[in-house]
């Protein structure tokens, strides 16, 4: 279950109204980041209404290739003299968190799917990188915020939003990993890893962390049965039982009904694991009692006695995570003090070298 980013959608503004061009060297360029601004509000609303799959590479382009250079010129420019404010910027956006979603989605394994998977943990690592910029470098820039600033913009909401993004993004690395035949053990350090990130969002989604973390109990389920350790495979499969019936419950109607899928193929495990275990016991029991049959109590057979909650919990393995965090560089100033006038004015093409 991966957390669903909402897009932000904005108002509309004209920089020419906030910012005083005393020595008019960048009129051109505030009006160029005025219609930029208003490309970004239109493809994001344009995103918002479609049905279906999200361009959210066309979003990112336009917003972080296109009009982030023109965003940074104006700040250097504010903060180097050369602009100055004629009033304080108001804007108005709809945030990401706003309106929160989960949804996951059951996807046949081909190439296409694939690629797919590996463009979007791409976007959710440099997602995760914005977010730590801003909570780690802009956020701590804006001196005496005003009380009513949105809690995206706090420093501590940023970086959740980073973490979840990774988590995210890795999560996404594990299906990968599951249409590689990746082995049980591993997987299962992955899912951990992954959880370790979700519990440091600040809470924000619980029940996801409880989902991933059930996974994780699969896929350990999962790797004690194939080392016949089949007293600790029904420990840790039924502990992901209980977690996932209990998120069935889920007052989100689309968090219980993934919750009801992954349980689905959980209990399967669950009964397959029990019934091999108790047909063990039971072979046990009936060797001793022809062996001696005074002899009433069940041998201690490590590999068919479940372990207690406590057990099972020291034998999690610490989680590693699959990929590591994109650190986000933001592109270079589109105008503005230190930035070479005469190379874009040559090409007569105002966003030249603005493309990959």
């Amino acid at each position: 279950m991966s957390f669903i980013y909402p897009l932000p959608t904005t108002g509309t503004i004209s920089f020419s109204d906030f910012l005083l061009d005393e020595d008019h060297l960048y009129l051109n360029e505030i009006s160029e980041a005025t219609a930029q601004r208003g490309r970004v509000r239109a493809v994001l609303k344009e995103a918002n209404k479609a049905e279906g799959p999200k361009d959210y590479t066309k979003v990112m382009k336009q917003t972080v290739d296109d009009y982030l250079p023109y965003l940074l010129g104006i700040v250097d420019c504010l903060e180097g003299g050369q602009l100055k404010l004629k009033k304080e910027f108001e804007t108005s956006w709809r945030c990401t968190l706003s309106d929160s979603v989960l949804k996951k989605k059951r996807v046949p394994q081909n190439d296409e799917i694939d690629i797919k998977l590996k463009q979007a943990a791409d976007i959710l690592r440099r997602a995760s990188g914005v977010f730590t910029y801003i909570s780690e470098k802009v956020c701590p820039r804006w001196i005496k915020p005003p009380p009513s600033r949105p809690p995206d913009v706090l420093a501590e909401i940023s970086a959740s939003t980073s973490k979840i993004a990774f988590a995210d993004a890795s999560s996404i690395a594990i299906r990968k990993a599951l249409m590689q035949q990746t082995s049980s053990s591993l997987l299962a350090k992955l899912a951990i890893g992954v959880a370790g990130n979700y519990e440091m969002a600040n809470g924000l989604i619980k029940s996801l962390k409880d989902s991933t973390k059930s996974l994780g109990m699969k896929f350990l389920a999962k790797d004690a049965y194939d080392h016949q350790q089949n007293g600790t495979a029904v420990g840790f499969i039924t502990e992901a039982r209980e977690v996932l019936h209990l998120l069935t419950k889920c007052k989100s109607p689309m968090i219980a009904a993934r919750a009801a899928q992954e349980y689905s193929e959980v209990n399967e495990l669950y009964n397959s694991y029990v019934g091999i275990n108790d047909t063990l016991l039971v072979e046990e029991f009936l060797y001793i009692e022809l062996k001696d049959f005074k002899i009433k109590a069940f041998n201690t057979n490590p590999q068919i006695i479940v372990p207690s909650k406590a057990d099972l919990q020291a034998l999690i393995p610490g989680g590693r995570m699959v990929l590591d965090l994109a650190n986000f560089t933001p592109p270079a100033p589109a105008f503005g003090p230190g930035v070479n006038r005469t190379s874009r004015s040559e090409s007569g093409y105002i966003l030249e070298n603005q493309y990959y």
